[in-house]
């Protein structure tokens, strides 16, 4: 028997075997989130998982739980390569435990601006050096189990507004230098076994079918061998994207490849040997992943096993990613000393703001709210000591919020919904199915009976009993992406039942659904209500069979969104001041949440939602001794910063996001947070003000490589904190930056090398940038400089230690479009800066190019 001693080898053994037919069925998933097995050969299939800060498992709605760790944003807060490689082999563990393959993740497009809907995904921030290295690291790690990653969203993924059917018009030196670097530093780094691609155009042609990017420059540039994969529902033809390279369409069952792939053979569209090397490439995958030991592989059932070690490492890496930006008055870090009264004010102050909105969301092993954590964790270190109060201060939700715990099953007593689905559009007969939903987001995508089919339209009918705590007027709230109504006591109170797939969309439902409808009603405390809503999916959109063709999507999310609440009768804002007078300390915990920060939208300012900034500005007048934390995943306007003497920025922290700063606030952790994303004083300072996100689905990329701090440097705008700033409770000094040469060679590389020193009396950690300056001029136009490396150094009070970087070719050169290709000009002279932040140069070092070196790849 031979030895069979690579993935290629086996990969091309096996594909010999199989039929047409077969290697065809290899290019389509088989379900929401497998590909395609072959029983007869000894091929399994291999499961998906949706990342990048969890793993959610085989169910979008109600599915098993799972660590939710923080945002990719707040990791990239770190600048630790060390923490994001243990959030890796923490994800690894769980993608086991959910009997998965691969985890769809990381996210490296840029924030290209503060709006972005999915900006809170991305490793990248402002800058790609960042993304790819940190990429990297997390794809090394996960990877190191045998379980495969997806680095997303190839290329350009940065809005959300009609990314189906966007053109982006990305000049070459922007999308050399920006938006593909990260990609290309993981790529050469850390080899992710998966590529998925990005939904819109780029340059007048999708992603999907993009033979420039995905064959000129993925495959022969840089060398690529890995699985290339459609974003779910975006593969936009049946041989363009194929020929381009785009090898699995997702998710399945086949609906531009299958049975259209063969019809395409057999009359002359396609060549055979094109369906056999996307095959070859989906089989390397099994082999990589360790899946062709288990040729008849039956999936076990999902586990949810939390972690004590998992806890730890999350509430760590939380922490070190909350950013101080204000401490004037050094309220900072708390006492927690005998009598100390502190009041937490805010609509987030209470609640658990864990992540953003979309596919990256989950059901977590456990919620904390920055309240609840504080007074157990008080309670802990100084029993008895503190009193805490609490205030909502003001509303900030968009919509009305799902059925709240007092409403349940009428089978079960459980706090949710009874939910029935029907094989029919009149929800007639014996319902196909039910299931309990533990939320009022009733989701229907992976969860609908595979008797059902795609594209065949369905009833559903959802139940619960809801006993309302006061008397008053409260509001029901439905959204639905087909028709629908709902029904209180068997009397309808709201009617969508006229909705047709041409009717009004609005940001519900990865925005499929209808704007959201509200019915006021007049109930009384304690009195069971019967609440019914009644719904059919939507009407699919017709898809042309022409193989050349940019086909219609035929998506099949679908479901409603079921929203109740209780009249407000207090004064929320009085009651906050009131509050904030009486207390010694505010903690006002304010921002964003999965409403305002998802995938399928963008935003529409960078102010923080509801009354926030009227709340704080309150409540700083009432009480200076104020510390605010800010909970999103993008940079929001502060109009108050100036009458604010503390400032944190919280991101969205998982399930430890209330230990997590307990422990900041309490200095149990010295915050070492730097941000990855310049905060703008406001949106017309941004490099792409005037054309995000375009109009008529045209976007144009006027910023070029002025993206991020390099605009703000070029064009003398001072931001209101610079990209890599963040603040701590102890001070560090920079001394003596040197270079191991002053002469840079191919067969040489530089070390920039740093001393640090805390200078403070409290231990901590710093963040070292180093930024490089071509102070030679350039041949072409450059940025003043550019972040080409960090490190992260642990100081005890009066310890020195050095921090260092070597820089490799890839930092010094820059993308001529007209020679196409990447150059150092020939005797270049380049400063290297040691910094604290974009803005705050701590020490520089200079060193140059040997004559006539041009060999940048």
């Amino acid at each position: 028997m031979q030895l069979i001693l690579d993935s290629k080898t086996w990969a091309e053994q096996v594909v010999k075997s199989l039929t047409l037919e077969e290697k065809i069925s290899l290019l389509s998933g088989a379900d929401v989130w497998r590909t395609t097995p072959i029983p007869r050969v000894g091929i399994p299939a291999l499961k998906t998982t949706d990342g990048p800060v969890g793993v959610r498992g085989s169910t979008v709605t109600d599915g098993t739980t799972a660590a939710l760790t923080p945002s990719a944003v707040s990791l990239a807060a770190t600048f630790d390569t060390d923490i994001v490689e243990g959030i890796g082999h923490l994800l690894a563990t769980e993608v086991e435990d959910k009997k998965a393959d691969v985890l769809l993740a990381p996210t490296v497009c840029l924030h290209r601006s503060p709006l972005g809907g999915r900006n809170f995904e991305s490793f990248s921030g402002d800058d790609p050096f960042l993304g790819g290295k940190l990429a990297a690291a997390y794809i090394r790690a996960i990877q190191s189990h045998g379980i495969a990653t997806s680095i997303k969203h190839f290329v350009a993924n940065d809005q959300e507004t009609r990314r189906f059917i966007l053109n982006q018009h990305i000049p070459e030196r922007a999308l050399r230098e920006m938006h593909l670097v990260p990609f290309q530093i993981a790529i050469r780094e850390a080899n992710p076994w998966t590529l998925m691609t990005s939904y819109s155009k780029i340059n007048g042609t999708y992603a999907s079918n993009n033979k420039r990017l995905l064959q000129g420059i993925l495959r022969d540039e840089w060398g690529y061998d890995g699985l290339v994969i459609s974003d779910w529902f975006g593969t936009n033809s049946i041989v363009p994207s194929l020929e381009a390279g785009m090898d699995l369409e997702m998710p399945g069952p086949a609906r531009k490849r299958g049975q259209k792939l063969l019809d395409a053979v057999r009359l002359g569209h396609l060549k055979e040997r094109t369906i056999e090397k996307s095959a070859k490439r989906v089989l390397e995958l099994v082999y990589k992943t360790g899946k062709h030991n288990y040729p008849h592989w039956i999936e076990e059932p999902e586990e949810a096993i939390n972690r004590l070690e998992h806890q730890e490492f999350l509430r760590m890496a939380a922490a070190d990613g909350i950013v101080l930006l204000k401490n004037t008055n050094n309220l900072l870090p708390l006492r927690l000393e005998s009598g100390l009264q502190v009041a937490f004010i805010g609509p987030n102050s209470r609640a658990s703001v864990a992540a953003g909105g979309g596919s990256a969301n989950l059901n977590p092993h456990y919620r904390t709210t920055p309240y609840d954590s504080f007074v157990e964790n008080a309670n802990i270190f100084a029993p008895g000591a503190v009193t805490v109060k609490h205030a909502v201060g003001c509303l900030s939700n968009k919509w009305i919020p799902l059925v709240p715990e007092n409403c349940v099953s009428p089978v079960n007593g459980e706090h949710g919904l009874l939910m029935e689905l029907f094989g029919n559009t009149t929800l007639s007969g014996v319902a196909a199915a039910s299931s309990h939903r533990k939320t009022s987001m009733l989701t229907c995508y992976d969860n609908i009976p595979k008797s059902f089919g795609p594209g065949k339209r369905y009833s559903y009918r959802a139940t619960g009993v809801i006993t309302p705590k006061t008397s008053g007027n409260h509001t029901f709230s439905l959204g639905s992406c087909g028709p629908s109504r709902m029904l209180v006591d068997g009397v309808e109170i709201i009617s969508l039942w006229g909705r047709t797939k041409d009717s009004e969309r609005s940001e519900l439902f990865m925005a499929y659904a209808s704007p959201e409808q509200r019915f006021d009603m007049r109930m009384e405390a304690g009195k069971p209500y019967t609440l019914v809503v009644e719904g059919i999916s939507r009407e699919m959109d017709p898809i042309p069979v022409e193989y050349f063709a940019e086909l219609y999507r035929e998506e099949v999310m679908d479901g409603a969104r079921v929203g109740f609440m209780e009249e407000v009768q207090t004064d929320l804002l009085g009651d906050a001041v009131q509050l904030a007078r009486e207390s010694d300390v505010v903690v006002m915990v304010v921002g964003k949440n999965v409403e305002w920060e998802s995938e399928a939208y963008d935003m529409k300012s960078m102010d923080l939602p509801g009354e926030q900034n009227k709340l704080i500005s309150e409540v700083l007048k009432a009480n200076p001794n104020t510390i605010i934390v800010n909970q999103s995943g993008s940079p929001i306007a502060m109009p108050w910063i100036d009458q604010a003497s503390t400032v944190l920025q919280a991101w969205y922290q998982g399930q430890e996001l209330g230990n997590a700063m307990f422990d900041v606030l309490t200095g149990l952790v010295n915050p070492n947070g730097k941000l990855p994303v310049t905060f703008p004083k406001r949106l017309e300072d941004t490099p792409t003000y005037h054309n995000f996100p375009g109009e008529n689905d045209q976007v144009f990329y006027g910023e070029g490589i002025w993206l991020g701090y390099r605009h703000y440097d070029k064009a003398h705008i001072e931001p209101l904190f610079p990209f890599g700033f963040g603040l701590s409770y102890t001070t560090f000094e920079y001394s003596n930056v040197r270079v191991s040469s002053p002469i840079f060679s191919p067969h040489r590389d530089v070390t920039v090398s740093v001393d640090v020193t805390n200078t403070g009396y409290l231990y901590g950690k710093e963040s070292v940038q180093f930024y490089v300056s071509q102070i030679s001029k350039p041949g072409l136009p450059r940025p003043v400089r550019e972040l080409k490396g960090f490190a992260k150094v642990a100081l005890q009070p009066g310890e020195t230690k050095t921090a260092q970087y070597k820089l490799d070719k890839h930092a010094l050169g820059y993308f001529n479009e007209k020679l196409k290709k990447w150059v150092v000009d020939e005797n270049a002279e380049f400063e290297v800066f040691a910094a604290a932040n974009s803005r705050d140069l701590r020490g520089s070092a200079i060193f140059s190019i040997m004559n006539g070196m041009q060999w940048i790849k």
